[in-house]
This record gives structure tokens, C-alpha cells and sequence, in this order.
């Protein structure tokens, strides 16, 4: 459709990758579609006077065709979904005024209180808490961004290398180039792909920093043993213990008993849900949170970046106990009544804080 080759176009236009010939496609698609003329007029301000009727027309066709775009391969487009997390909810709302900020080196986002901003000598794409977002870098890789996740890559990427650093969780579909590998710095891992396709979390207030890899191959690499290299196969998962991470250290005793007994390493198979064969590490990136055997610990930071809130556990004897679901399109109520209903937990709120007990 000449609206999908228009986005795909804007964006390398606006992030300085696009080729002559691109560049001409789009003046191309500008000049034979008046609906395509005030999209852009709008993306790009000061190109063209514009009539307050024409600026509210652009609006509605950016609006509309940034939902379907963003929204498409996340959730089915025939289905109404359930009350959404909040999310989704501004998305529409805050369309044009989000553009407006991220226009200068950015890329689209389905999450409204998504930004991609650009500086001197590195770009940043992030995503706060309730949030989650897509994005296509320069060399094509496919990235989804979950809440409270940041990712950073320097001005030269794809020119002499592809390297970036997370913060948080993603899963990337890595363009293949044999002759430049895809690296990305995570926690104190090193990861090294050509093209693959895998999923990455590494928040520093976490135990472990976690790869697993749907297909393809990467070599691992700890950043204090580098002489070390661990290549996974696909269907496997690295769980590296967050022992230089000082926010996790600044909340847990390192030297602790309980730390101590944790491995540095942990190797296994991942694991799907049995009813769609959703990959449960990846399953944020279809709507679904899910603890998978976790802790309170894990339990707590996720629904903490998942709705945006402060949970405040008040039981250490929590942080023992496990925890297995799968929620899609559930509200916070309805979660935490279900993690009740084990008969581990009780809890309470006020506002954006939960107490658990």
C-alpha cells in the first residue's frame, strides 16, 4: 500500500539512511497523493502554509493510519479487546504531539509516552513505565521495546559497526550481515549475532540478566571474563546472575547466604504456553504478562513496569515463594486477586502503591 511505503520511507528520510533514489520515491509519493502531501506537510513543520482545515485533516489520517501501523502484528485488528492496560490508551490522543518530538531522529511508536531522541553522538530510544514500543534501525532489524526499557546506539551505526546498549528488556529480529555482527552490551553480558532472532531482559534491579534464543545462534561473553564465550542454539536460555549491577547490589546483600546459593550461570530450554505455544520470555510482546516460576521479587518488578506503580513487599518470606501465570488483558485487580487466590499473598493499595504481605 503506498501509506506503508510512505511511513517506511519517512523514516529513513528522518533518520538519515535514506538513499537518493528513496528520497526521490517519496517526493514522488508526495506530489501524486494530496492525503500524503499533508501527512508530511505535518511530520516535517514549515515545509508548507497550511489551512487550519488542512491541519485537522492530517491529523485524523496520521492518527488513523499510526494506529493501524503500530498496532499491526501485536494485537488482532477484527477483535475488541478487553479494557486495555493504560498503555494503549493515550495512543491515539497523543499521536501528533509525540511525532513532533521524536521527528528529528525518530521512528513510530504504538505506546504514546514513547520518545526517540537524537544527540550529538548517540541516539536513544526509550520506553517508561506501562509502555512498550517498535521501532526499525538503520540496517533493518525489527526491535520491540518493553516499559521501563532503554536503548542507545551511536550516530555510526550501520556505517562502520551495529553496536547498542540495553537497558531493560527487547526482543530484536536481527537484519543477517556477515560482515558487520550485531552486538549488544546488556548488564554485564556482551552478545554477538549476525542475524537472529531472540530475547533480551536486563533490568538492573533484577536478579539475572536473561537470553533466549528463538533462532539463529549468538555468543555470549561476560564483561569480567572476557576470554570466556558461551554460543547458545536456539531454544536456550542464559540466565546470568547480576553480580556488577550496582542497583541490585544497592537492594540485595551480594554476600548474603541466599545470593551466594544463586548460580552465576543458568542454562535451559525455553519454555512456551501450552495453549498457543506463545514463548513465555517474549510473551510481553504479544500482550500476555507472565510469571513463569518466578519469585516475588521478579513477580513485583514486573507488574511494577507493567502498570506503572510502586509495589512495597512487606514479607521477605515472599521472596522464596514462586509464582506461575499467564494474564492477557488483565487489569492490575484482577491479577493481584489471582496471585491472592494462591493463598501466598495478601495485599492492598493506595493509589499507584501496593502493599504485599
Amino acid at each position: 500500500m503506498q501509506e506503508d511505503r510512505f511511513y517506511h520511507l519517512m523514516g529513513r528520510v528522518l533518520s538519515g539512511s535514506a538513499s537518493d533514489p528513496e528520497a526521490a520515491e517519496l517526493q514522488q509519493l508526495i506530489a501524486e497523493d494530496e492525503r500524503l502531501r499533508l501527512l508530511y506537510w505535518q511530520m516535517v513543520p514549515g515545509t508548507a502554509e497550511r489551512e487550519e482545515e488542512e491541519q485537522s485533516e492530517a491529523l485524523q489520517a496520521y492518527a488513523t493510519h499510526f494506529a493501524k501501523m503500530q498496532i499491526a502484528g501485536l494485537m488482532d485488528e477484527a477483535e475488541t479487546p478487553a479494557p486495555a492496560p493504560r498503555r494503549f490508551r493515550k495512543a491515539l490522543v497523543m499521536t501528533v504531539f509525540l511525532l513532533a518530538l521524536t521527528c528529528a531522529g525518530g521512528w513510530w511508536y504504538w505506546s504514546a509516552s514513547s520518545g526517540q531522541t537524537r544527540g550529538a553522538a548517540a541516539q536513544e530510544v526509550k520506553t517508561p513505565k506501562g509502555s512498550q514500543s517498535y521501532f526499525t534501525l538503520a540496517d533493518g532489524t525489527e526491535v520491540w521495546l518493553n516499559s521501563n526499557s532503554k536503548i542507545t546506539y551511536g550516530d555510526d551505526f550501520n556505517r562502520s559497526s551495529r553496536n547498542v546498549r540495553l537497558t531493560g528488556e527487547a526482543y530484536f529480529k536481527v537484519a543477517k550481515d556477515e560482515d558487520m555482527p550485531f552486538i549488544i552490551e546488556a548488564g554485564g553480558l556482551k552478545v554477538k549475532v549476525l542475524g537472529t532472532v531472540f530475547n533480551i531482559r536486563s533490568y538492573p534491579d533484577e536478579q539475572n540478566t536473561e537470553t533466549t534464543l528463538v533462532s539463529g545462534s549468538v555468543a555470549i561473553t561476560l564483561t569480567d571474563q572476557p576470554g570466556n564465550t558461551i554460543q547458545l542454539k536456539p531454544g536456550e536460555k542464559l540466565a546470568v546472575r547480576n553480580r556488577i549491577s550496582p542497583v541490585y547490589q544497592a537492594q540485595h546483600n551480594a554476600d548474603s547466604l541466599e545470593a551466594q546459593q544463586v548460580p552465576i550461570l543458568t542454562l535451559s530450554k525455553l519454555r512456551t504456553d501450552p495453549l498457543d505455544g506463545t514463548l513465555l520470555d517474549a510473551g510481553w510482546k504479544e500482550g500476555k504478562l507472565i510469571f513463569d516460576g518466578d519469585n516475588f521479587g521478579k513477580v513485583a518488578s514486573k507488574l511494577e513496569k507493567w502498570y506503572n506503580v510502586t509495589v512495597v513487599v512487606e514479607n521477605d518470606a515472599l521472596y522464596n515463594a514462586s509464582f506461575t501465570g499467564v494474564f492477557e488483558k488483565k487489569s492490575m485487580t484482577d491479577v493481584l486477586n489471582a496471585l491472592q487466590a494462591t493463598g501466598k499473598i495478601t495485599y492492598s493499595q493506595d493509589n499507584d502503591t501496593v502493599y504485599v504481605r
